[in-house]
C-alpha cells in the first residue's frame, strides 16, 4: 500500500516528476549559494568602501584643521606685515626729518664757519693795522730821540 508519506503522486509535485523537482531544487540551491557568495563579496567591498570613506573623512577633517591653522597663520603674518610696514613708514619719516635737520645743521655750520673766517680775517687786518700804527709811532719816537740825541751831542 501506498502511504501518503511514501507515495509520490504527481499531484504533490505539481505534476512534475521527482527528478525534475530535485534538479530544480538543486539549481535553486546553487543559485542561492552563488547569490550568498556575491552578497559576501559585496559585504566585503562595502566594508572596504566604508573603511576608505572613513579614512577620507579623517583626511578631510585633518585637511580642514590644517587649512584653518594656515588661515590663522596667514592672518597673523598679514597683521605682522602691516605692522612692519607701518613701522617702516615711521622710520622713513624719521630718516627724512633727520636728513632735513642734518642739512640745516650743515648750513648753520657753514654760516658759522664762514662768519668765524671773516672775523678772523678782519681781526688779522686790524692787528696788522695796529702793528703798523705802533711801528709808525715807534719810528716817530726813534726819529725824535735821534734828533734829540743829535741835538744833545751837538751841545
Amino acid at each position: 500500500m501506498n502511504s501518503p508519506a511514501t507515495s509520490v503522486a504527481p499531484s504533490a509535485t505539481n505534476g512534475h516528476t521527482p527528478t525534475v523537482v530535485a534538479d530544480t531544487l538543486q539549481d535553486e540551491t546553487k543559485q542561492i549559494e552563488e547569490q550568498g557568495a556575491i552578497i559576501k563579496t559585496l559585504n566585503k567591498q562595502l566594508i572596504h568602501c566604508e573603511a576608505d570613506l572613513q579614512a577620507h573623512m579623517d583626511l578631510v577633517d585633518s585637511l580642514e584643521t590644517s587649512l584653518g591653522d594656515a588661515e590663522k597663520n596667514l592672518r597673523k603674518a598679514r597683521m605682522q606685515a602691516t605692522e612692519l610696514a607701518r613701522e617702516r613708514d615711521n622710520l622713513n619719516s624719521q630718516v627724512k626729518s633727520l636728513r632735513s635737520e642734518l642739512v640745516e645743521a650743515k648750513r648753520g655750520f657753514t654760516l658759522v664757519h664762514q662768519s668765524v673766517v671773516e672775523e678772523k680775517q678782519f681781526l688779522e687786518q686790524r692787528l696788522d693795522e695796529e702793528r703798523r700804527a705802533k711801528e709808525r709811532v715807534l719810528d716817530a719816537r726813534m726819529d725824535e730821540l735821534s734828533k734829540r740825541k743829535s741835538k744833545f751831542v751837538c751841545i
